[in-house]
């Protein structure tokens, strides 16, 4: 066994310490343990465990571990572990001691302790493949670059299993042995510290780290800039360009890019930013790292922030429905693009209106003038009355040809289209982001009604209702401007009657609004709420359609299902009833008030006192009037409809989000993993990252920083937990001790609770590095509706090189996929994966997805739970692969260009154990590592 050194100068093995048996004292081994203990070691009381009746230190309460550690690590104890040469188990004391007990090492010491464990693990599994091999020989195989020879007749499906293994290694060494030969002669890599990164609303500037890891002896540069994606620059933020330029041995830098400030609320939006190929001097970029996405966190409210405090506290049922209607128009009108096409509608129906005013004169001209047998002279403009005729015919549908067009014109600039669409995508936005609590408490069933119904019938009925009302006071003041002008026009006198029309008609009929409104929105409410208990039931059913199959509910389902939709019937006929009624208010109150007209005007037009002409068109206007008010009558009908679809979308809108959580641990990550990074650059004693000598230092010990977890909650204790990169790390464990939460943590499924120290509580610490692309596989896999290559491809970027579809069907056959569903690869075909295929093949397609995808970190549930043991094995395999080559069937000329890949998952059997590199047991007691000869079966249930 080698070495395994505590300061220094230490040399002695534990072999040699086992020699020396009783003749050793006491006393030189604590002068070979004393440097690993750092200056509280000088007392060897420090680390004895408590006398009884508490004479010795005291340990921290409910610090169950940290208790076992001063247990453990008395001074006698360690040298007890030296000469039974049991390393393996002081190994993983001094790293539990690491953990929660920093203070008592010697970080120098610790170092060189760690280094030595690495040279000591290698040794040993060189020894251990070299045994292999050697055994694998004597039964006929040898292993050879190009692949497995077999010798014998026939070859054990353990021993082939062993054979293809080494073999892997083999390949990986080869490829890490050509890599660093060619290695100091590329040019540095240039790529961003996070492929995500988040910018506060109230940030001046959002400050982005660009990093340069490899050769540092030669100055660099690299050209960037902005681009839109749902934040469109010059609104949300200021677009950005330049060439950022890096020093000899400086290894980052940062762009920095302005957030535009306003109080105007909007869903979380997002830009990029590019490092540009075009340019590069001294570097080269990233292949997945050379953009990275910046999204700006709004910190406004829907539809404004006047009802804050309301809005943020969730009391929304406490506001005014009217008010909140008032606030969404406000909200609409701070939309510079919503207020450009609003009041190019606006003006269009002014337009219109003025349309009709010069239409009604024009029809009182043609019957008192046109078509009188005596026309007065002033008004023929030297024309004949057949000349008149024509004319007014012309211009006529010269104006009817301009409004047609001013009508399609206003389809085009599509100001309903982009109401709702922003609705509709800001709710998806917002869903996307609900934490845990929003969405538990959300309801599917109303949160789709509000995005396929709700949100079109808040435009409809809400906002354009808005230019509807203005169009219609237009043709109102038209009609009084008529009735002014007309007789002045053509010489008879203003009559009171028409001007009392004018202001009698609305009043009549806002009264009977007030009167029936309640009712109307009692049968409103009633239908909408058994539509979304309807809508809710079935999408139930469908979501559970196996469980319903399988204990044969379909027949109770659908008379449920037919129960609510009678149920809703009968409220649509009650609501359509009371609708219909109040359709019949204008025409009835415009009914009578013609009768009066006509039987007191028509007098007067008997007498010569009026003309038919304006006679007739009072009559129209009348009409016309009528029918406005009466549209007004539904106009406000339908926005008291809406209130309360506009008040349950302001609580979709306004639910808690984990974006500020997912900001708090992105910053905390960054500054985490750039801390760690810079301490590893810099040598002992240097203060600077620049004095690093080695300039392949950088991209060591950026590949080297670990996956660390201190102090962190899986729902019933602290936890801690380092995993190095490039490792397959298997989690065992009891069911139900955490494992299951403890990978959605690291695959980033889960937010962290994380622990500041404030109040007696440990710090926390969680830091995935903030350079690694992370997938998360669940153990229930997820498809959507669409072709195969679309699934298989989804975390790909277009046009990447890694959905390739000769490399996926590679990538498929490593992990046993059959064939037939292989070729469906290349078919059109878009159908519910989730019910077509079988759960095996599911499971299968979701792991390859992960892998063809290519990220460095995979976080797998239960990868080969479905699969019997040979199929399982070559799935870990494949998994092995992944992590020693650096991605599956990736180019092997790349592989000194790829980061180290790391794969965690869960396991529950032997040889899931056997082919990891690391194993953690996972239970109620927190996360040990763990031999894997000290795994037992009760670790694998």
């Amino acid at each position: 066994m080698r070495s395994f050194g505590w300061g220094a100068n230490s040399g002695t093995t534990s072999r040699d310490l086992t020699r020396q048996g009783n003749d050793t004292s006491q006393t030189s081994l604590r002068a070979e343990v004393q440097p690993l203990l750092g200056k509280e070691a000088s007392a060897p009381t420090a680390f004895q465990a408590p006398e009884p009746h508490g004479s010795g230190p005291s340990t921290p309460p409910n610090e169950p571990v940290a208790q076992e550690l001063v247990q453990l690590l008395t001074v006698d104890e360690i040298a007890e572990m030296l000469l039974k040469a049991e390393l393996p188990k002081l190994r993983r004391v001094l790293r539990k001691l690491q953990l929660q007990r920093p203070e008592l090492l010697d970080a120098a010491a610790m170092a060189k302790v760690e280094k030595e464990v690495k040279a000591e693990q290698k040794e040993e599994k060189n020894m251990e493949d070299g045994q292999r091999k050697a055994l694998l020989a004597k039964k006929g195989i040898k292993l050879t670059a190009q692949g497995v020879t077999v010798m014998a007749d026939s070859l054990e499906p353990d021993d082939k299993h062993q054979a293809e293994l080494l073999l892997d290694d083999e390949e990986a060494e080869i490829l890490q042995k050509r890599s660093m030969s060619t290695q100091l002669e590329d040019a540095p890599l240039v790529q961003f510290n996070a492929p995500l990164h988040f910018a506060l609303e109230g940030e001046d500037v959002v400050a982005i780290s660009v990093i340069r890891l490899g050769r540092l002896d030669k100055p660099s540069a690299v050209r960037f800039e902005t681009s839109d994606a749902s934040a469109v620059a010059g609104l949300k933020y200021e677009a950005a360009e330049g060439i950022l330029e890096f020093r000899i041995n400086q290894t980052a830098a940062q762009i920095k890019i302005r957030i535009s400030q306003d109080d105007r609320w909007d869903p979380d939006l997002d830009f990029k930013v590019h490092l540009l190929p075009e340019g590069l001097v001294g570097a080269r970029l990233d292949k997945y790292l050379s953009m990275t996405r910046i999204k700006i966190i709004d910190d406004d409210c829907f539809p404004t922030n006047t009802h804050r405090e309301c809005l943020d506290s969730g009391e929304i049922e406490g506001l005014v429905p009217i008010t909140l209607y008032k606030e969404y128009l406000r909200g609409c009108a701070q939309n510079p693009a919503l207020r450009k096409n609003f009041m190019k509608f606006l003006m269009a129906q002014q337009v219109s209106n003025f349309c009709s005013f010069a239409k009604m004169l024009a029809h009182t001209f043609l019957l008192d003038v046109i078509l009188s047998p005596n026309p007065p002279e002033n008004w023929k403009f030297g024309m004949g009355q057949h000349q008149l005729l024509m004319c007014l015919v012309w211009i006529s549908m010269l104006v009817f040809a301009g409004l047609h067009f001013l009508n399609y014109l206003k389809l085009t600039w599509g100001l309903p289209g982009m109401a709702t669409r922003n609705l509709q995508v800001a709710l998806v936005r917002k869903f996307f982001s609900y934490n845990e609590i929003s969405m538990h408490s959300m309801e599917r069933g109303r949160l789709i009604n509000s995005l396929t119904l709700n949100c079109p019938a808040i435009v409809e009925h809400g906002l354009m209702s808005v230019l509807e009302l203005s169009q219609a006071l237009g043709l109102f003041i038209n009609i009084l401007l008529y009735n002014i002008v007309g007789p002045m026009m053509f010489n008879t006198q203003c009559r009171l009657m028409p001007l009392l029309s004018l202001m009698v008609l609305p009043l009549i009929l806002v009264i009977a609004f007030r009167l029936r409104f309640p009712l109307t929105k009692r049968h409103l409410t009633e239908v909408y709420g058994a539509q979304v208990v309807a809508m809710e039931q079935v999408t139930e059913a469908i979501r559970n359609f196996h469980l319903v199959s399988d204990y044969k509910k379909r027949g109770s389902v659908s008379d449920e299902f037919m129960s609510l939709l009678v149920a809703v019937g009968l409220k649509n006929k009650g609501l359509k009833l009371v609708l219909m009624n109040n359709s019949y208010i204008a025409p009835w109150v415009l009914l009578l008030y013609l009768v009066l007209y006509v039987v007191h005007e028509g007098a007067h037009v008997m007498d010569g006192d009026l003309t038919v002409g304006i006679f007739m068109v009072d009559i129209h206007n009348f009409i016309t009037l009528g029918a406005t008010v009466g549209m007004v009558f539904q106009l406000l009908e339908n926005i008291g409809i809406i209130l309360p679809l506009l008040k349950e979308l302001a609580r979709f809108l306004n639910m808690d989000t984990d974006t500020l959580n997912r900001y708090e641990l992105a910053k905390h990550q960054q500054e985490f993993t750039t801390k760690q990074w810079k301490k590893a650059m810099a040598p002992a004693g240097s203060k600077s990252v620049a004095a690093a000598d080695d300039h392949d230092h950088a991209l060591e010990t950026f590949d080297a920083l670990p996956i660390t977890m201190q102090n962190i909650s899986l729902g019933f204790g602290l936890a801690s937990v380092t995993i190095t990169q490039g490792q397959l790390v298997s989690l065992i464990g009891p069911t139900g001790g955490g494992k299951s939460v403890l990978l959605m943590l690291l695959g980033g499924a889960k937010l962290p609770m994380r622990s500041n120290g404030e109040g007696g509580e440990p710090m926390s610490i969680f830091n995935v590095p903030s350079h690694l692309r992370v997938l998360h596989v669940p153990a229930e896999p997820l498809f959507f509706k669409g072709t195969l290559l679309q699934n298989l491809t989804y975390g790909v970027m277009p046009g990447d090189e890694d959905g390739d579809i000769g490399r996926i069907e590679k990538i498929l056959v490593k992990l046993c996929v059959k064939q037939h569903v292989i070729d469906m690869i290349v078919q059109e075909k878009s159908l519910d994966w989730g019910v077509v295929l079988s759960p095996t093949t599911r499971n299968l397609l979701s792991l390859a997805r992960a892998l063809v995808a290519n990220p460095e970190l995979i976080c797998v549930h239960k990868p080969t739970e479905l699969l019997d043991q040979e199929n399982a094995m070559q799935v870990l395999r494949t998994l092995r692969s992944f992590v020693r080559k650096r991605g599956v069937e990736q180019d092997p000329a790349t592989f000194g260009n790829r980061r180290p890949r790391t794969c965690i998952f869960t396991s529950s059997k032997k040889y899931g154990v056997e082919i990891s590199d690391k194993v953690f047991n996972v239970s109620r007691t927190g996360v040990e590592e763990v031999n894997k000869t000290e795994v037992t079966s009760s670790m694998l249930n």
